[in-house]
């Protein structure tokens, strides 16, 4: 859907969900602004039993000069009516009466309740509708202003607990939008109120340990007071997690905080909330959703906080702990496998900044941190997947190709000048290679989940599910690694 194709109804409706947050609001104000921009005159609207009453909301709409109103009823002759981070019938959304012929739209991020068609865009795996609408809008290459790129960030911020919830490059992208530093700050001070002071505090003394993670309950409140509850708690001494939820109306809201090289908190999200939602963040800070209906249906009758413990439990015993550098891992006796010769991409880190920047690379599997140089290039996989390689190996392991390098993606991986905060994709420098004949590992399958921390980096490790496969280089075992099995078998064949 192009967001151009709904400025052509004349009387349009934006409506947020009951109660908004800063996310609906920022998403609902951008939208606003966009379709003004076209000529059209749309209203920013919410429903429910509830004004807006935080201290922090108020001040961001008096700031920004957001036009957005309560309402008990949808005026008469709208034609067009847009939700944005809700769905029509959901149930944190008032289901107005609407013109028989009136058309409806749906921008929303969060689990499809509705149908899809050509009005209708939900986008799941983003942590916010603030990421989508902005998408959406670059897209359109629409000019966005100081105030739309303000609010776009702080929905964002919001939306994903001080921003330690991004699940997606766009929503790494959009958190390194430039916008009123000033106001954000602010905003960022005046987040809760005595009442929710409180509540931090109750929910302290609710608390469960397992081995070194250490589970609170809240009572219902929004993601930011579960964020300020695990802040808190991740100060306690020997304990390396801390997980922090509330019961919302759909499901459990989970905040999770982590000091242990051996648990990324973004890992232990997704370990958690998969198959009943979606969990992610960074390192150090994440978060995720579990639905009330999903869990039901995985749990075998567990309540929804029975359920947490019982994963939580799991993922403690779930793991095998490899390093690259001082392993036990019997490599010798793993079957050997040879790299087909498919055509795939590579970038030398250099030719995209100079020689010694310090560099983001970006991708869907998250943010890997190097130094530009000659001698570190960047290799990208039949699905994307990108990984760095010593010039040496690359050498040694492929010979370059004639054939120009094309590549189709969801998302095109790019590079961050950390420094300069410059941002360049990497597809236009990359060349086409193929894997020599001399290409070869030593892999078995997992037969349960792993971590491995690689050469590259020895404070964070990339998480394998039973069935992927662990490869080492022939020749050189302490350089392992994880290969997803759906890339790995269709990447190597079986030697002997």
């Amino acid at each position: 859907m192009k967001l151009r194709n709904l400025a052509k109804y004349k009387n349009i409706v934006i409506q947020c969900h009951d109660v908004p947050d800063a996310d609906a609001i920022a998403s609902g104000f951008a939208l606003q602004s966009f379709l003004r921009s076209l000529g059209a005159e749309p209203v920013l609207v919410y429903g429910g039993a509830a004004k807006i009453s935080k201290p922090n909301l108020i001040m961001m709409i008096d700031a920004l000069k957001i036009k957005i109103e309560r309402i008990n009823k949808i005026p008469s002759g709208t034609d067009l009516l847009i939700t944005v981070d809700c769905q029509r019938g959901a149930g944190n959304v008032q289901k107005f009466d609407l013109p028989e012929d009136a058309q409806i739209s749906v921008i929303d991020h969060h689990r499809p309740e509705i149908q899809e068609n050509e009005y209708v865009f939900i986008r799941p795996y983003l942590a916010s509708c603030s990421t989508l609408i902005w998408d959406m809008l670059n897209k359109e290459h629409y000019p966005i202003n100081s105030r739309v790129a303000t609010a776009l960030y702080y929905g964002l911020f919001t939306d994903t607990n001080g921003l330690s919830e991004l699940r997606h490059p766009l929503d790494r992208d959009l958190s390194e939008i430039h916008c009123d530093t000033g106001l954000i700050k602010k905003l960022k001070n005046a987040t809760i109120t005595i009442d929710e002071l409180d509540i931090i505090g109750k929910t302290l003394n609710k608390r469960e340990i397992i081995g070194n993670i250490v589970i609170f309950k809240a009572e219902p409140c929004d993601a930011n007071l579960l964020g300020f509850a695990s802040d808190i708690a991740q100060q306690v001494a020997h304990l390396d997690c801390c997980i922090v939820y509330c019961e919302q109306q759909h499901g459990l809201k989970l905040s999770i905080r982590s000091s242990a090289r051996e648990i990324m908190a973004s890992e232990i999200a997704a370990f958690i909330c998969r198959g009943a939602g979606n969990g992610g963040g960074n390192i150090e800070k994440a978060g995720g959703f579990m639905s009330f209906a999903k869990i039901s249906e995985r749990s075998g009758g567990q309540t929804p906080h029975d359920y947490l413990i019982s994963k939580a439990k799991e993922y403690i015993e779930n793991y095998d702990l490899i390093y690259a550098d001082n392993n036990d891992i019997d490599f010798e006796n793993m079957a050997i496998y040879k790299k087909l010769p498919l055509p795939v991409g590579f970038a030398v880190s250099s030719a995209i900044f100079p020689e010694g920047s310090k560099i983001t690379v970006r991708t869907l599997e998250g943010d890997i941190d190097a130094v530009a140089s000659d001698g570190i290039y960047l290799m990208i996989g039949i699905q994307g997947e990108v990984y760095p390689i010593l010039r040496e190996k690359f050498e040694a392991s492929y010979s370059i190709s004639d054939l120009p390098y094309r590549e189709e993606t969801e998302y095109q991986p790019a590079i961050l000048n950390r420094l300069s905060g410059e941002r360049k994709m990497i597809p236009p420098f990359a060349k086409t290679c193929i894997p020599k004949d001399s290409k070869h590992v030593r892999a078995k399958i997992l037969e349960k989940d792993a971590k491995v921390f690689t050469h590259w980096d020895t404070e964070k490790y990339f998480s394998g599910v039973a069935g992927d496969y662990l490869a080492a280089n022939e020749g050189d075992y302490s350089d392992c690694y994880i290969v997803r099995k759906d890339i790995f078998e269709k990447t190597y064949k079986l030697v002997k």
